[in-house]
């Protein structure tokens, strides 16, 4: 087993927090199942790993799309608008506006 620095538990559990408490519906098509998907991603964006502005709950299929095409990601409005009012440069820079 792989052990979990206290730092890392930490996060997890925030994270954990905050996906329990997400709608069980796509936010982008309204399908279930879903998956909790940063908006951000974690690894470019680190310091909004554990934000609850930045992880919402989207369908495989969406969740993959947002993560592969750019152009579908620009078009998610609300998304983006929820990005630009935390992190206006990361959401230039994440979204290519």
């Amino acid at each position: 087993m792989r052990k979990v620095s206290s730092k890392q538990s930490l996060k997890n559990r925030e994270v954990a927090k905050i996906k329990a408490n997400l709608p069980n519906f796509c936010c982008l098509c309204g399908q279930r199942p879903v998956d909790a998907a940063h908006l951000l991603p974690k690894s470019e964006y680190p310091e909004h790993y554990t934000k609850e502005w930045n992880i919402v709950p989207l369908c495989r299929s969406c969740h993959d799309r947002y993560d592969g095409d750019r152009e579908f990601r620009r078009e998610q409005k609300n998304l983006v608008d929820i990005v630009k009012e935390h992190d206006p440069l990361a959401a230039n820079r994440y979204f290519g506006l």
